[in-house]
């Protein structure tokens, strides 16, 4: 009989269209992702191709989440059907087996399961064809079909999730008879998922998050996370690892839920309900009452109109509120929350204080996804709540106007939505107190709930309900409600539409932050709400026009009885809406296509294609060089308005005369030029590109003056804020973004390889090749590509009476008048061209430090750890100067600015601070990875490496400033620390470099020859220097880069190069160590250590005798990811630990290991708890948990 219910249900199945429209909304979401680039899922970067394996894995197994829906529908039905339609009394009855009958429903539906997935597989092989065929992607974006990925994939992650998952919603289903309670197991699952998210967003707890990931995500992505591009092209889903653990243990629960769950049936096991409901109907029975005559009142008058209202909108509310589905959903998301809260890790493994915004960034889009579903769901609830309990008729016929029912049903909607956003902000109020912060900014909360979250879920709430009374039919009106949802986006996106007037509930992004409250987008967040909520009641009075009463149910039929009961005064308040809506939308359209034009990303695409091809000519035109600029900058907070006028000196530094200027302007907001005796012979408007011919050509050595006026303020409104520079409270802007572009910019080029052959545009190199005789190349310094060297700055800069404005370079003078503060600043020693301006109302923390002024500008708010940072600076300039040089500014600022960017960034004896980095880490009870004295430490050594020295323009160049910051502030840190600490920071620099490794988008360089890539100039840079000064000995290298400092200190052109650095360190390098400069720098080298065994014996004499079995391998990788064994010759440190936690080093002894296989002995006096090759983590090794074994002594 298993048979015969397998294939019933199968057949049964693929008789109707339910699966096959599954299988299609699979298809297109998954087709849509292959053949574009604005709909990902999971990630495709780089040379990653469109369908690799690990594509397609992600693919799958993240669109499992989304299979849940699918695979309750089908498991629902399989344990129901029979309840549902009352046939379980005759089918019970027959002579069938219980397990056969179990177990051949579940079977039919896992399988009907599966098959919806085989969307994803048919995707990828149109998408593949197709895409190429019709030019939406290029040929080589995609590669050889991956049949073995397909088959894997579906074999580790389809199969098996499907089947834990439809064991818990059958089981639950079979038990419960309810598929309220089946649904509450699916989103069980969800959340269980949604939890090992938390778990993995720290290093330290990825290897727990691999194995309690129902879906195995975690677990692959773990597998997966250091693969290069090549492997990534190449290898599929391998049955081994976390990945297999993970899949064996959740189809071993789910195989115990399944067996548990088949022992629970029983043919003759009642509901609980029916059980109660007879009980009730007995008693009844028994006792039955005197029916009591009603009085009715036959007419629905106006004045009763209120009173329904409220009937109906008690009735709705409390049916929804008192629902399974709500409360549950409620719950759900307060676990969520208090989950995402306790478990989200931001960097380092610390998290931030519990700040109001912080708060509102997790409630909000939390609140947004839950009650959207609540807003789906209860909407066909709602409408169709009369017709499901048969209780229309009787409804229908009672005197009441039938909009204050759809008003009544959408009001309870839209106000139990919000009921649930708001026990939200309750829970995030108690998560702040429970952490002891107990500045409560309730109106900030409900600011944010008001413009962000109750507009949306009005919107939302109206027009669902607006589809559900049109479509007539409850479960399509579900599948037309997510196609709005979801798949309008999705196909906006693509058709690159981004005006918000045509997205649904979209409003200009506001985020809170402390300094500046909700920003410059509220304003357009206003008058978008505005559009958007009568956009919402129109659909409402519209589906008041065909609310379905008493028999009819054609849309012509529900209109005609309509117009027959509404009055004139209905007709009339739709044409007022409608008008309004219309006139709002007119001005928003106005401010926002009009006033405010604004280029879609597509747009902007090909005007930087056009600039490339039409002035890529000019790249190489000799420019005179940027000597000295003054600035008189005046900035109007207030107003968002900022007028600046600057004077500059340029110099020919060439061998020949230049008779032009050339320069690019924004063709936005443009610059005006003043350039003496000089003539504009080119202005191209659309491009921004001009040339001004000298009438007298320059001479070489010989300078010029010329004057700049820049002028913004802020007009209306935007569809998206384009300059978040200027700001009431925080203004942050530098020099580049009020100057002219200086000749051609090569950074307004498109950089993404794909895109350039899309365009057939020349393969571009990130940086020119590092040369030893680099000539002209090593005259342009990688930031100032070649339009200046180093400058002096002069500025004038005012701002309001209650701010205080900052610009490079020491303060002169302070002046106030007409109500405006004036200053005075001058940098001390000529710097880089690159540096910034600042405005805010800032409190003043000082620190005087060997004649150096310490300051730090924080907001009131944000006190807390503004002592730590003045502590950072100090100990970082004690550091530096001691073993580098002297510090050339009379002072070091941190400045902060608002949250809306989220960086430090080092300019002249000036730094400014995202407010959410620092000022806010809760370092409270830490005694490990002080991202406050990382961060600090770093951006003070920059000015010494970028600002003291600069590389030139070419391969290499930011080692020499980013890497060498990054190896300074570690060392910084070294100074209060012990080397196991560090081993706990630099383990997230070793992650960030793999990390970054794997997701190359172009070729991976050795250090020397780093193209500005962060994951190698910060992430590698760090661990080899790190390792480099542990072999060599700090002292050793830090002379090195101490002479190369001295050498190229403030130097004008030529600019030195990472092989100019290679000539003062390996002086420094022992012979017996020389290798490392090749293995570490010069080359890409990976390490493959892993300790077989360890045997413990103690001796006679009582010390312990310990014999190693170890592997070490090491490879080098070429640029492309080819992977080379080489023998390995290479001094590696053997530890020994004292306790299992791994927070004491007892022993440590730097061993030669020249072969694969090695067996090393030890003696000791005391017994370790564990050993471990390389314990520092000194050494680039993909896989460092077999590094280590316990120690067990044998007796």
């Amino acid at each position: 009989m298993f048979f015969e219910f397998f294939s019933k249900e199968v057949i049964t199945a693929l008789k109707k269209p339910m699966i096959y429209i599954f299988i299609f909304i699979v298809a297109l979401l998954v087709f849509g992702a292959v053949v574009s680039d604005n709909v990902i899922i999971g990630g495709v970067f780089g040379d990653v191709k469109k369908n690799a394996p690990v594509v397609v894995a992600n693919y799958v197994a993240i669109l499992n989440i989304f299979g849940l829906l699918f695979a309750t529908a089908f498991f629902n039905n399989a344990a129901l059907r029979d309840y549902q339609y009352g046939f379980q009394e005759i089918m019970f009855t027959t002579p069938i087996s219980k397990s056969d009958y179990f177990f051949g429903r579940f079977c039919g539906a896992w399988l009907l399961s599966t098959l919806v997935m085989l969307g994803i597989y048919l995707a990828f092989l149109a998408g593949a064809a197709i895409g190429p065929a019709m030019h939406w992607i290029g040929a080589e974006r995609v590669g050889p079909t991956p049949w073995l990925a397909f088959l894997n994939s579906y074999l580790l992650f389809v199969v098996p999730n499907m089947f834990f998952a439809g064991a818990i919603i059958f089981a639950l289903a079979t038990q419960f008879k309810s598929t309220i309670v089946s649904f509450v197991g699916t989103l069980f699952i969800i959340i269980g998922y949604i939890v090992s998210l938390n778990l993995a967003s720290d290093i330290d707890n990825q290897a727990t998050a691999a194995l309690v990931d129902v879906f195995g995500i975690a677990a692959y992505t773990l597998d997966t996370e250091y693969f290069t591009p090549l492997e990534r092209n190449t290898l599929a889903p391998a049955f081994s690892g976390y990945l297999l653990l993970n899949r064996m243990l959740w189809f071993a629960v789910g195989l115990v839920i399944l067996f548990f769950a088949a022992y629970r049936f029983s043919f003759t096991t009642k509901n609980s309900k029916q059980k109660k409901s007879a009980t009730k109907s007995a008693k009844t029975k028994a006792a039955p009452q005197p029916l009591a005559k009603p009085v009715l009142s036959a007419s629905a008058q106006h004045h009763t109109g209120w009173a329904t209202f409220w009937s109906f909108f008690k009735t709705n509310a409390l049916s929804i509120g008192k629902s399974t589905t709500f409360v549950i959903l409620l719950l759900f998301a307060i676990i969520l929350l208090v989950s995402n809260l306790w478990g989200g890790f931001e960097y380092f493994g610390l998290k931030s204080y519990p700040v109001t915004y912080k708060m509102i960034d997790e409630i909000s889009s939390l609140a947004s996804l839950f009650v959207l579903i609540v807003l789906v769901f209860f909407s066909g609830e709602l409408v169709w709540r009369d017709r499901d309990n048969h209780l229309n008729e009787v409804v229908d016929a009672t005197p009441h106007h039938s909009v204050i029912s759809l008003l009544a049903k959408t009001a309870s909607l839209v106000v139990l939505g919000s009921v649930l956003h708001l026990v939200l902000i309750l829970v995030g109020m108690l998560y702040q107190t429970f952490n002891g912060y107990t500045n409560y900014e309730v109106g900030v909360y409900l600011t944010d709930f008001l413009t962000d979250g109750f507009v949306l879920y009005l919107v939302w709430g109206t027009f669902l309900v607006f589809i559900q009374v049109l479509v007539n039919q409850k479960y399509l009106g579900y599948f037309v409600s997510v196609l709005f949802l979801f798949v309008l986006d999705i196909l906006f996106s693509i058709i690159q539409v981004e005006s918000k007037m045509f997205l649904i509930g979209e409003t200009p992004q506001t985020a809170y932050s402390d300094m500046n409250g909700f920003g410059p987008a509220s304003t357009a967040q206003w008058w978008f709400s505005n559009y958007w909520v009568l956009f919402g009641l129109l659909s409402l009075i519209i589906a008041g026009l065909c609310w379905p009463r008493g028999l009819n149910r054609s849309l012509k039929d529900r209109f005609a009885t309509s117009r027959k009961s509404l009055g004139k005064s209905y007709f009339g308040t739709l044409g007022f809406l409608g008008l309004a809506w219309l006139a709002v939308g007119a001005f928003v359209f106005y401010n926002t296509q009009v006033l405010n034009p604004y280029k879609t990303s597509k747009e902007q695409e090909r005007l930087q294609v056009q600039y490339e091809k039409d002035y890529k000519k000019y790249e190489n035109v000799p420019l005179p060089m940027v000597t000295d600029l003054t600035y008189y900058i005046d900035i109007y907070p207030a107003e968002r308005t900022v007028r600046a006028k600057v004077d500059l000196l340029l110099r020919n530094n060439a061998d020949r005369p230049i008779d032009s200027l050339h320069f690019t302007l924004d063709s936005d907001d443009p610059i005006q030029l003043d350039i003496p005796n000089s003539k504009r012979v080119f202005f191209d408007e659309k491009l921004g590109y001009c040339i001004y011919q000298l009438n007298t050509s320059l001479q070489p050595g010989d300078s010029l003056r010329m004057v700049t006026h820049y002028a913004y303020a802020a007009k209306g409104f935007e569809n998206e804020v384009s300059n978040m520079s200027v700001l009431t409270n925080g203004t942050f802007f530098n020099n580049s973004d009020i100057l002219p572009g200086y000749g051609y910019q090569k950074g307004a080029e498109l950089s993404d390889k794909n895109k350039r052959r899309k365009y057939d545009l020349p393969e571009r190199a990130r940086m020119p090749e590092l040369q030893a005789e680099c000539s002209e190349l090593c005259r342009k310094n990688y930031i100032s590509e070649g339009h200046a060297d180093w400058v002096n700055v002069d500025t004038y800069i005012s701002t309001s009476a209650d701010q205080i404005a900052i610009a490079p370079g020491s303060l002169l003078k302070t002046t106030e008048k007409d109500g405006r503060r004036q200053y005075h600043y001058r940098l001390d020693h000529p710097s880089q061209n690159f540096y910034s301006f600042m405005s805010a109302d800032y409190e003043v923390a000082t620190r005087k430090w060997k004649g150096i002024d310490l300051e730090v500008y924080y907001d009131r708010k944000h006190a807390v750890n503004v002592d730590r940072m003045l502590d950072a600076m100090q100990k970082s300039l004690a550091y530096y100067t001691t073993h580098f040089g002297p510090y050339y500014h009379r002072q070091a600022r941190i400045i902060e600015f608002p949250r809306y960017a989220t960086f430090a960034q080092a300019f002249p004896g000036t730094m400014p601070y995202s407010e959410a980095i620092g000022f806010i880490v809760d370092l409270e009870g830490e005694d490990k990875n002080n991202v406050i004295d990382a961060v600090i430490a770093h951006e003070m050594a920059h000015q010494y490496w970028a600002h003291q020295v600069i590389g030139a323009e070419m391969q290499g160049a930011t080692m020499l400033s980013e890497s060498f910051a990054e190896y300074s502030a570690l060392m910084v840190m070294k100074q209060e620390t012990t080397p196991l600490q560090m081993k706990d920071f630099l383990k997230y620099d070793l992650q960030r470099y793999l990390r970054g490794r794997s997701s190359e988008s172009d070729k991976e360089l050795p250090l020397m020859k780093v193209e500005n890539q962060g994951h190698i100039h910060y992430g590698k840079g760090a661990v080899i220097l790190y390792a480099l000064q542990n072999y060599i000995g700090e002292d050793s290298l830090n002379l090195a880069l101490k002479n190369f400092l001295e050498a190229y200190r403030y130097q004008d052109p030529p600019y030195p190069t990472s092989l100019d650095f290679m000539r003062y360190l390996r002086p420094q390098v022992p012979d017996s160590l020389q290798y490392l400069i090749k293995d570490w720098l010069e080359d890409i080298t990976l390490y493959d250590l892993r300790l077989k065994e360890v045997a413990c014996t103690k001796n006679s004499n009582g010390k312990y005798e310990l014999t190693l079995d170890l592997i070490a391998k090491k490879t080098k990788a070429a640029p492309d990811g080819t992977i080379t064994e080489v023998p390995i010759a290479d001094w590696v440190d053997i530890g020994f630990y004292a306790d299992n936690e791994e927070e004491e080093l007892f022993f440590q002894q730097r061993v030669y290991l020249d072969q694969e296989n090695a067996q090393l002995k030890f003696v000791l006096d005391s017994l370790p708890a564990e050993a471990a090759v390389d314990p520092l983590r000194l050494l680039i090794d993909r896989i460092y948990d077999d590094n280590s074994k316990k120690v067990v002594l044998v007796e």
